[in-house]
């Protein structure tokens, strides 16, 4: 009697152990590409957010304006520089209310943040609730140069010593978490007509 083909027991043991390490090398790749695709996610999502802070900055500060609610003060402070913060007068685009504002740049458990306050005439009203600008900010260091009363070039300080006038230009250095890049920023801001007109 003729014998019938098939598959003996260990035979179909040797493949089955081949389908579950095939199944284990699909489902590791699986999940290798997933964390992948979601550190890229993080990490474009992070650029971006690096991308619009800096427009903001850039667009911010080059339009930084020498006013104060009390101009008629002996020393109106129309700029106020530090190492971490700062404080200066600009104009909002229409789009995000207009007008001119005290715009206020802090560093607060590594978020860079700006609050608002609207300045009509004399009348400075209340600052607004704090906006993140940047997130995970493990360093960040403003500097200033400009010229000093006397019209002498400052060189970069750390710390902006003439409220009442405008620096010329601000340097703005940063380190990120998670490897995205800062390039460092130096901003030109406009010509401080008040200071120059009385030179």
């Amino acid at each position: 009697m003729k014998r019938q083909a098939g598959f003996t027991l260990l035979e179909i043991l040797v493949v089955l152990s081949l389908l579950g390490v095939l199944l284990g090398l699909v489902g590791a790749a699986l999940v290798g590409a997933s964390r992948a695709s979601a550190k890229a996610e993080r990490f474009s999502t992070q650029l971006d957010e690096v991308r619009a802070g800096q427009g903001f900055l850039r667009r911010s500060l080059s339009q930084a304006l020498p006013v104060s609610p009390a101009d008629a003060a002996a020393r109106p402070e129309r700029f106020i520089g530090h190492a971490q913060s700062m404080r200066f007068y600009a104009p909002l685009p229409d789009s995000e209310g207009g007008g001119i504002y005290l715009q206020r740049l802090s560093l607060q458990r590594h978020q860079l943040t700006v609050d608002f306050a609207r300045l009509e005439g004399s009348a400075l009203h209340a600052f607004g609730e704090p906006q993140r600008l940047l997130s995970g900010v493990q360093r960040l260091t403003f500097s200033y140069r400009g010229l000093a009363p006397l019209g002498k070039d400052s060189g970069w300080l750390s710390e902006w010593p003439w409220p009442e006038r405008l620096p010329r230009r601000v340097r703005i250095e940063a380190r990120l978490a998670g490897g995205v890049p800062w390039v460092t920023e130096e901003v030109r801001l406009r010509l401080d007509l008040v200071n120059e007109a009385a030179r």
